[in-house]
């Protein structure tokens, strides 16, 4: 759950403060700087919670410790090139980022399937990160500008 209060808070933290500053584009600021502490939160969290989140790996992959470290330190990597970033849009890092969530939904299910990981959450916690990744999909490909939403005209002829 923390990753998802990180990221709302900070979202309406950046936000209004992007709006005090009269900074350009405050929505999408406030979402990459949003989405780098979500990272940086999650990123320590894989140094600090190993073992718990190595159980998480399914257990036909090698190595679940140096995968969990290995990911703790692409998540801190994209934050630090997110707030390098933060004044432009970043759609490159976006489809990465899309990838490596993508790349961690099965641990997500297999997790929940299994109910191991997160030092002892429920099983409903565990079910809920499943969806909560796919946010987190569409929150990168938003902020990064990598997908950009379409406004459309209604015109009448």
């Amino acid at each position: 759950m923390a990753p998802l209060i990180t990221l709302l808070v900070t979202f309406a933290l950046a936000r209004v403060w992007a709006q005090t500053k009269s900074l350009p584009n405050p929505n999408a600021r406030a979402a990459r700087f949003a989405l780098a502490a979500m990272l940086t939160v999650t990123g320590i969290a894989h140094f600090v919670s190993t073992e718990a989140m190595a159980q998480m790996v399914p257990p036909f992959l090698p190595g679940a410790v140096a995968i969990i470290y290995a990911t703790g330190v692409l998540e801190l990597a994209a934050a630090a090139l997110l707030l390098k970033r933060i004044d432009r849009p970043t759609p490159w890092l976006g489809w990465v980022l899309a990838s490596f969530f993508m790349a961690l939904l099965p641990a997500n299910i297999y997790s929940a399937v299994a109910e191991s990981g997160l030092g002892g959450h429920g099983a409903q916690y565990l079910w809920f990160r499943i969806p909560l990744q796919v946010l987190f999909i569409g929150w990168a490909l938003m902020a990064t500008g990598a997908v950009q939403r379409r406004r459309t005209a209604l015109t009448t002829t």
